[in-house]
């Protein structure tokens, strides 16, 4: 199985990051190592590549679904209440349409279905799922199991400069990552893993240089996220979660309040299973097959 993540630029020509894992169970393989994408057509275009013979979920770290009224959503309220304890509150969708036009041609390559808690991907058809990095650091670095703890902060706006940025900001981030996941979540010796642990953030490297490597962890943590609900039956779960909620937007992040978030197949949960072949899965609602 194919796991896909998308740190997707809110405004479509900036760089999106993107990442791909694949195998059977924890730990994954890193397949490809991951890039920046100039546009949202290149990150259609990547998606449909990568799902078109695997049967894959893909994470969208950007507001897809309940944007026509624009401001803020549900999700995003429920998330920042849960999360906000962490500094892990999300930010307001953008009332720009660039958003909602990404999401409804997702939604006309691959169907309404994908996007929602039941549905079992199969070659070309994917399961979709908006994704938030930032939660997810919670449950990767423990956070809810200590008082007052809170995420890394690493983007950018947070420092006065770009050397301060690398040192204080990404370099921490990026090595708080690689011993969260490396080993337990994703094999370390693939080559493509070793190409990113040489691109680490460093004093010296451009502004342009430092945003592509956030870009590419945020995608590979969007990849984990999807694999997580996945592999570990009950760590994650939507917000909100309830029949039919999800259509008005919902984000995928790590189940709370505090407990143990080790996989247990008896433990309640919306979540995907990994198939075998010859398996069946409902059909998508109506959309277009492909993004051509």
């Amino acid at each position: 199985m194919r796991f896909l993540g998308v740190d997707l630029a809110w405004k479509d020509g900036n760089p999106s990051g993107v990442a791909l894992l694949g195998g059977q169970r924890f730990p994954l393989h890193l397949r490809e190592a991951p890039q920046t994408l100039a546009g949202h057509a290149a990150v259609l275009a990547w998606i449909a590549r990568h799902v078109a013979h695997h049967r894959a979920a893909i994470g969208v770290d950007a507001p897809l679904l309940g944007l026509g009224r624009g401001g803020r959503r549900g999700c995003d309220n429920e998330i920042s209440s849960c999360f906000g304890r962490f500094h892990a509150s999300t930010h307001s969708p953008p009332r720009d349409p660039v958003l909602a036009s990404l999401a409804r041609r997702l939604v006309r390559a691959y169907g309404l279905a994908t996007f929602g808690p039941g549905f079992e991907p199969r070659r070309g058809w994917p399961a979709v799922r908006e994704v938030y990095p930032n939660a997810l650091q919670v449950m990767l670095f423990g956070l809810h199991r200590r008082r007052g703890e809170t995420i890394l902060k690493y983007k950018q706006r947070k420092f006065a400069d770009t050397e301060r940025w690398a040192v204080d900001g990404l370099s921490p981030f990026v090595e708080r990552c690689i011993e969260a996941i490396g080993g337990r979540y994703i094999v370390t010796t693939d080559p493509a893993w070793i190409t990113l642990m040489e691109n680490r953030p460093r004093p010296g490297m451009s502004g342009r240089e430092l945003k592509g490597i956030e870009d590419r962890w945020d995608a590979l943590l969007c990849a984990l996220a999807v694999a997580l609900e996945v592999f570990e039956p009950g760590s994650m779960r939507f917000y909100p979660d309830g029949p039919g909620r999800w259509r008005r937007g919902y984000i995928l992040a790590p189940a709370l309040p505090e407990r143990p978030l080790s996989p247990d197949p008896k433990t309640p949960g919306r979540r995907l299973r990994s198939r075998g072949r010859g398996s069946s899965a409902p059909s998508p609602s109506a959309g277009g097959r492909g993004l051509g």
